[in-house]
């Protein structure tokens, strides 16, 4: 039995189920330095190192991660896109001090492995390079000896002046529409790196204290317990549910430690409007607020647009703030089904050069009055 086999077969479970936490990756496969998050439980993490079999990440560890199976969604964020890929994988805290994590995949040649190869792979062998956080294509310019080559070749057949310019003229144009490429890509085109879901456009039930959830219950109808906190001091604080209403996928769990005003579940009317939440930052809502879409790229591999509702502008453009996160829900040009709701989306805010320019003065004009 081969080593990646027998890697397969070895603690094997259930999402969610407890294990024994072997997790380290060092000794089984190279493990590569590379930009990469990890997603779990809607959690980001920054990737440390990645190989096949497992990858180490550090952020603010979920002590109830500890030991269990989770999937975990590799993020590869590269210029205008993010690459996903979900992984069943345990986990293990190695160091709670310092937030470090390390996962084992329970799958090594699951149906991730050809995509995870070939970035591995093209980053050892420089096609990829690591920069600002990103991952980028290496720039592989024609060195002065093949210019020369070039060069002697056209003067030995005896090729005039003219076509020369000729020539110099058509890479003019091509290092212009490169460069202006590139400059749009800049200036327009607006990667979102927080995490994107389809979800209801609902209102969340929150924790009216700190302390750990004794009771979740997301079937509840109205007037039934909807959670129960245990407090520190011991006391049992129960939340009921308001309404008869639709409970969104991913609720926590029982269980989860909560702090007041955490988001324990995502309650809505039955006949909800299925929106995209996401987390935008400053410039990428100001290119929002001033008429761009989102660009959603659904799981079933669909691609729509989104747009940001009018309506909630000015409440929206009170909160801007420059290196400041805000969360915002964006109406989909086509419906999508509730079925979908809790799925992780990509997105990127394309904006149109001319109608952004003209509509610059108005977005800043609105959001002086907004501040008023």
């Amino acid at each position: 039995m081969t080593e990646v086999h027998a890697e397969i077969d070895r603690n094997r479970g259930p999402r969610g189920a407890a294990i024994q936490p072997e997790l380290a990756t060092a000794g089984e496969h190279p493990v590569i330095r590379l930009p990469f998050n990890v997603l779990i439980n809607g959690r980001s993490y920054i990737g440390n190192g990645l190989s096949v079999v497992g990858a180490e990440a550090t952020g603010l560890i979920d002590p109830q991660l500890n030991g269990r199976v989770q999937v975990a969604t590799l993020v590869f964020n590269f210029p205008g896109y993010a690459l996903s890929l979900p992984v069943d994988a345990a986990i293990a805290a190695s160091d709670t001090q310092t937030g470090m994590l390390n996962l084992r995949f329970l799958e090594p040649t699951g149906p991730h492995l050809p995509q995870l190869r070939y970035i591995l792979n093209a980053y050892v062998g420089g096609e990829l390079v690591g920069v600002d956080g990103l991952i980028r294509a290496s720039d592989k310019i024609p060195g002065p000896a093949r210019a020369e080559h070039v060069a002697g070749k056209a003067v030995a057949r005896g090729i005039g002046n003219g076509i020369r310019w000729g020539l110099f003229a058509g890479l003019g144009l091509l290092l212009v529409g490169f460069v202006g490429a590139k400059l749009y890509e800049r200036l327009f085109v607006l990667p979102v790196t927080g995490l994107s879901t389809v979800s209801l456009d609902g209102t969340g039930l929150r924790a009216i204290s700190p302390g750990q959830l004794d009771f979740v219950n997301p079937a509840a109808v109205m007037g039934d317990v909807a959670f129960a906190i245990r407090t520190t001091s011991g006391e049992v604080l129960a939340v009921s549910m308001p309404c008869d209403c639709v409970v969104a996928p991913g609720s926590a769990e029982t269980g989860a430690t909560v702090l007041a005003g955490d988001v324990v579940m995502t309650i809505a009317p039955k006949d909800a409007q299925v929106v995209i939440a996401s987390h935008v930052d400053a410039n990428g809502l100001r290119a929002l607020s001033s008429g761009a879409l989102a660009e959603v790229h659904l799981p079933d591999g669909r691609v729509t647009s989104a747009a940001l509702d009018r309506a909630d502008m000015p409440a929206i453009m009170r909160s801007i703030a420059d290196e400041e996160f805000i969360a915002v829900n964006l109406v989909p040009a086509a419906p999508i089904p509730q079925s979908e709701v809790g799925s992780p989306v990509e997105m990127v805010i394309k904006s149109d050069p001319i109608a952004a320019i003209a509509r610059f003065f108005a977005v800043r004009s609105l959001g002086q009055e907004a501040a008023k």
